[in-house]
């Protein structure tokens, strides 16, 4: 009779024999030898260029029946998963869509399940998933792919839900795949979700050290702070901390200046600070003479203020003694040069070292209260150095003392 069913392609049929045979039937080993014929049957018949998918058809009839069980559910969920391998494996991913779809109308949950017929009898959780997610993907459907794996948990091994290397690897494959259609579209909290969940942070798998996805977090977090995306930014910059991966100083750099110049100022400190404690900034206390202060010229003017800040409070019982100081507070700018090589013109650095000089002003203008920098005199390795007014310290001080003291004081 099914075979009828199959030759006349009538589904609805086939559904409702399907139900009639198995109803009643103990026989576990009969109802898997049927099940795998039906599945067959339906993966034959699905091979041509028409849209329909006989498997939802098939599915439909079952769960409107009244005879309908548990049994049958999961039966008719391990057949579609047959079906849904059958597509995967002809790129048919409008069909194998359709499936998936099914599975979500009928409350199907298929991810707990294993396939009727063929090698998918033995598919870990994570190679189903793996399937779902790059029909989804190969199909322009990148939320649903996403949705899919967040219905999953995330989960790629465990005691549990077992699984093997190939399987890991194709799921590294498909979230790095992820990332960079995501980033394409500038969806940057779904990179940093996607990006979490890379394998070898929440499973121990040795074969994926964390560090090889320094290039892959970089690039994420260089995008995010150029769109200014900047609350995910910071997410993605304490993230890698957290997980020892390198960060690039030039994206730490254009966050902190982009939360300054956004008017961020507390997070800004706090991104300065995590690059203070990386090692990309000199400790104040490296110098013999501590109210000396030195400026890389590479700085942003939102870094020059950072580190003023923490220099004034360094020298606070300085600046508020009774009287005034009777040393001045000095700034150096360093000149660093950017050219790697000595043959080339150095009037480009002339001009970065201008600029620089510039932006060491416009920090004391950013300030609050306004701190006050005056040019003092080129030192003997022809670098600009400058006075900090010892009035506007004291009243930068005083103006912010309920917070400067706490952020800076260790620093």
């Amino acid at each position: 009779m099914h075979e009828y069913c199959k030759v006349n392609s009538d589904w609805v049929k086939l559904g409702t024999l399907y139900i009639n045979i198995c109803t009643g039937r103990e026989n576990l080993t009969d109802l898997k030898n049927f099940s795998q014929c039906i599945a067959e049957a339906l993966m034959k018949e699905s091979i041509d260029d028409r849209p329909d998918v006989p498997y939802c058809e098939f599915a439909d009839t079952i769960f409107k029946h009244p005879q309908l069980n548990e049994v049958h559910k999961t039966i008719v969920g391990r057949i579609g998963i047959s079906v849904m391998f059958f597509y995967y494996r002809k790129e048919l991913w409008l069909k194998g869509r359709r499936v998936l779809y099914k599975f979500h109308e009928l409350k199907i949950n298929y991810k707990v399940l294993k396939g009727i017929a063929g090698r998918e009898i033995a598919a870990s959780r994570c190679a189903i998933v793996n399937v779902a997610v790059e029909i989804f993907l190969m199909g322009g459907r990148l939320n649903s792919a996403v949705q899919t794996l967040r219905e999953s948990d995330w989960n790629i091994y465990s005691a549990v839900w077992p699984c093997d290397q190939m399987d890991v690897l194709k799921r590294h494959s498909l979230l790095c795949s992820i990332v960079q259609e995501a980033l394409c579209k500038s969806m940057y909290s779904m990179c940093f979700e996607v990006l979490q969940n890379l394998p070898g942070f929440k499973e121990s798998q040795a074969e994926f050290n964390v560090s090889q996805y320094n290039l892959l977090f970089n690039k994420v977090l260089n995008c995010a702070v150029s769109n200014r995306s900047l609350s995910i930014s910071s997410s993605i910059v304490d993230f890698m901390v957290l997980k020892k991966i390198p960060i690039d100083y030039n994206n730490l750099h254009e966050l902190i200046t982009a939360l300054g110049h956004s008017g961020l100022w507390r997070k800004a400190r706090d991104q300065y600070k995590r690059a203070l404690s990386l090692g990309f900034y000199p400790p104040l206390d490296e110098h013999v003479n501590n109210t000396i202060l030195y400026i890389s010229s590479l700085m942003s003017a939102i870094e020059m203020l950072l580190t003023i800040e923490r220099f004034m409070v360094s020298n606070s019982s300085i600046i508020q003694l009774p009287g005034g100081c009777s040393q001045n507070l000095q700034i150096i700018l360093r000149k660093i040069s950017q050219e790697k090589d000595p043959s080339k013109d150095s009037s480009k650095d002339k001009d970065n070292y201008h600029a620089a000089s510039e932006r060491l002003l416009e920090a004391s203008r950013l300030s609050s209260p306004r701190l006050f920098i005056k040019h003092l005199t080129v030192n003997n390795r022809n670098e600009q150095v400058y006075t900090l007014d010892h009035n506007s310290c004291v009243k930068w001080l005083n103006g912010n003392r309920n917070w400067a003291v706490k952020v800076w004081s260790y620093h």
